[in-house]
């Protein structure tokens, strides 16, 4: 009796959809982005509130904090891909604006790892 109660509360669990980020654009080219300096370290001002964020940056700046968190557990595979190649550009072009971010939405250095490791291959 226990083992169908403990299989009815696994697949009741594993049957609740995932309630997945929305935001302004995950079609977004973000290698084009990171490939065009000055959409870059605009985008990259945004997320560190050192300049404007125009809709798209700013749909993405709200859902970084939990989605570091997380592990991008709500991000779809468009979403990952985003922030594997956003998070990649950031590290290889400019590693002093990459430590800056990890400081402001991982201070504690908690959450990046997973986050990383959650994004790979994306």
């Amino acid at each position: 009796m226990k083992i169908i109660v403990l299989l009815a509360v696994v697949g009741a669990a594993l049957a609740v959809p995932i309630d997945y980020y929305t935001t302004a654009d995950d079609n977004l080219d973000m290698k084009a982005v990171v490939d065009d300096s000055a959409k870059f370290k605009a985008m990259t001002d945004c997320y560190l509130d050192r300049g404007d964020c125009d809709e798209v940056t700013m749909s993405y700046k709200k859902i970084i904090p939990v989605g570091i968190e997380d592990a991008c557990k709500r991000c779809n595979d468009a979403q990952k891909h985003l922030a594997n190649t956003y998070i990649n550009g950031l590290l290889s072009n400019n590693p002093a604006d990459h430590n800056s971010f990890q400081k402001k939405y991982d201070p504690d250095g908690k959450y990046m790892t997973k986050f990383m490791e959650a994004i790979k291959g994306f």
